[in-house]
């Protein structure tokens, strides 16, 4: 099955939760995150705000905020195929960006990776399509955690895709630029 139908075929799938569904299993994951010893560590977390039927992020990312932490949303500029992450002071200070997804202003302190090695307690939280027993992931199919990766993953000491149990896929095809989240956290596993 090619990339384009397995997303066509997962995003329905996830589409097919109901509202409560969705709202039961993201408490689940968000639970989860909290447990997890690499999120308590962390000092900064690289988030996003949830869209359409994805796992809802807008309570992590308050909890992000309410523990003290540093919160960094995506900017999306779509004409440049390229995003940067800004640090969020309050989740009410978002405006409609991109695809009419909750983004972070221009001007707020940006998330950089000018240095070089591993900035011990960053955690970055991506979305995706799906994900298969390998750890890959298919996104959307516009590669923008992709090529951000590509230029700050030396930046970032650990990458977890938050998604649905149902949008596990029997196997996903890769290409040598598509990096795979070192962790997937779902409702079950």
């Amino acid at each position: 099955m090619d990339k384009k139908e397995l997303r066509r075929q997962m995003i329905l799938r996830r589409d097919n939760l109901t509202e409560k569904e969705r709202e039961i299993k993201s408490q689940l994951i968000m639970e989860k995150i909290l447990d997890w010893d690499a999120f308590q560590k962390a000092q900064k977390i690289l988030s996003y705000c949830s869209f359409r039927s994805e796992v809802n992020t807008e309570e992590i990312n308050q909890r992000i905020l309410e523990e003290g932490k540093e919160l960094y949303l995506p900017k999306t500029y779509p004409k440049r195929h390229e995003m940067k992450f800004y640090r969020v002071m309050d989740i009410h200070d978002l405006v409609c960006g991109y695809q009419g997804i909750p983004e972070p202003r221009e001007g707020k302190a940006l998330f950089e990776s000018d240095d070089t090695g591993t900035e011990e307690g960053v955690v970055m939280l991506m979305p995706g399509v799906a994900y298969d027993r390998m750890g890959n992931r298919l996104g959307y199919g516009g590669g923008y955690y992709d090529r951000y990766l590509a230029k700050h993953e030396e930046k970032i000491e650990i990458t977890c895709m938050l998604a649905f149990d149902v949008q596990q896929a029997e196997k996903i095809e890769t290409k040598s630029c598509d990096i795979r989240p070192r962790r997937i956290i779902t409702d079950r596993r």
